[in-house]
């Protein structure tokens, strides 16, 4: 990590190089993967041996009272190996692909598979499936070589603007590629490039108020304008939110902009889509396969194959990822499934696993929430009395089979009357069921976009007008 200079002018926007940012990188090709896999096949005793290969690089700029901050580089490869012997399964990992390390790392986990009870688990792939998806090469590396000298330009307008408002500004500007492999002894290759970049800035604006705005893309940088809305938002939105009053909690209409529906749409997967989950019970969809689950006007599906993701189209077993509606116009069509859980439930997989044995099932990557019908322009108009929420904070799961959730709002909260925007409110905590929020949705926004909740994933939503959300109690700020 390289910072710059101490005492420097908070609005001085020029480049501090750390050693090293600029030079010319790639991911691992697809011959040089190839290579590494085929290096650990020939060290290991057995054909039943999996490798799943990652190499990345990128770098981010961070921002802090109206200026750069710091510069971080990244550059890493992680090289994880399963044996499987007699039914008994080993892990190990390694943070270097020489031969001394993959040797290292192969004789760990043959000696934790020879400690591991047997498990009943498929097979390792033996053959490679349709394309592997991803994107292409030349812009995953354009993504991890990105310079800060260009990000520093991009944002340079915006905090020169903030700054002569007096406001104060932090933000995290960060891209990246990735190569990703999988491999089994048995034949199966698959390999794919991914990469993104990202914005996300906050903005404070006493007295009390506060901004929040972001923007991400899948295998693409940010161009200019966007990247310059990003700014522009935030600092609205805490302008708009100095002086919040205080609200009485209750049951409000509620407009949740895409990055506040986007973290609830986040839950409601990883309480529900799941097959693990399904076939114990413990998902809204058990059960109710076929029948009226959520609203009509919204239907939820995964999709790597969608342009806004252009993801993987292989799991951690080597299978290919398919196209899976899981609710369509509020009806239950199913979860996604890997290969042990299909096999318990009597199925095919659909691509989703994450690395085996996984105690917690599959789950979604690509998700996509759809408006069914005519998306609505001005979600406010109609609504006598609401709340518009930009972002919630600390959410957390309470009860994953109506999926009740817990949290606050944060970053622009604002009360809604007669069809406008009368002012700003201070932050409220809430107590709601997701199921519920779900099947309450009055109207679906013509916006939709990727965003990123807070707790990891990418998610494709537009804003949404839902009835009776539940507020607990109100806060100080």
């Amino acid at each position: 990590m390289s910072q710059l200079p101490p005492g420097r002018d908070v609005g001085d926007l020029r480049l501090y190089k750390p050693p090293g940012i600029g030079e010319r990188c790639s991911m691992l090709s697809k011959e040089r993967a190839h290579g590494i896999c085929a290096q650990v096949f020939e060290q290991s005793p057995t054909e039943d041996v999996e490798v799943l290969l990652f190499s990345t690089r990128g770098n981010s700029l961070r921002i802090a009272e109206c200026g750069p901050s710091e510069q971080n580089a990244l550059e890493e490869i992680s090289l994880q190996i399963r044996v499987v012997r007699e039914g008994r399964q080993g892990r190990a990992r390694a943070a270097s692909v020489d031969p001394a390390s993959t040797g290292e790392a192969l004789d760990t986990a043959l000696k934790a598979a020879v400690l591991s009870p047997p498990l009943e688990l498929p097979p390792l792939a033996s053959k490679s499936g349709g394309g592997d998806g991803g994107q292409e090469e030349e812009s995953v590396t354009a993504l991890a070589e990105h310079p800060p000298a260009e990000k520093i330009a991009q944002v340079r307008e915006y905090l020169e603007a903030a700054r002569s408002e007096g406001l104060a500004v932090t933000g995290f500007y960060d891209t990246e590629g990735a190569s990703v492999t999988y491999a089994t002894g048995r034949g199966c290759f698959r390999h794919a490039f991914v990469g993104k970049a990202r914005f996300s800035s906050t903005v404070i604006a006493e007295p009390g108020g506060a901004g929040v705005a972001g923007a991400v893309r899948q295998g693409e940088p940010l161009p200019d304008d966007e990247v310059a809305e990003v700014g522009r938002r935030a600092m609205k939105k805490a302008l708009d939110s100095r002086d919040p009053r205080e609200l009485e909690p209750g049951e409000y209409v509620v407009l949740l902009e895409p990055k506040a529906a986007g973290d609830l749409v986040m839950f409601l997967a990883m309480a529900g889509f799941g097959a693990r989950g399904f076939l114990d019970g413990r998902s809204f969809l058990s059960g109710r396969i076929g029948t009226q689950v959520l609203s009509e006007k919204l239907t939820f599906l995964d999709d790597a194959g969608d342009p806004r993701f252009r993801g993987l189209r292989f799991d951690c077993e080597g299978q290919d990822r398919k196209r899976v509606v899981l609710v369509e116009k509020g009806i239950a069509k199913g979860p996604v499934w890997d290969r042990p859980t299909a096999e318990e439930g009597g199925t095919s997989t659909t691509g989703h696993a994450g690395p085996q044995p996984s105690v917690s099932g599959p789950n979604v990557s690509n998700l996509i929430l759809r408006a069914e019908g005519e998306a609505t322009k001005d979600l406010m108009e109609g609504v006598e009395r609401g709340l518009l929420v930009t972002q919630f904070h600390y959410t957390n799961l309470i009860d994953p089979l109506p999926v009740t959730v817990t949290g606050m709002t944060r970053n622009g909260t604002f009360l809604i009357e007669n069809g406008r925007i009368t002012g700003p409110v201070r932050n409220l905590r809430f107590t709601q069921s997701l199921v519920e929020t779900f099947s309450r949705v009055r109207a679906v926004g013509d916006d939709g976009r990727l965003v990123e909740p807070f707790f990891g994933g990418s998610v494709v939503t537009p804003s949404l007008l839902c009835e009776g959300f539940r507020f607990t109690s109100s806060t100080e700020f």
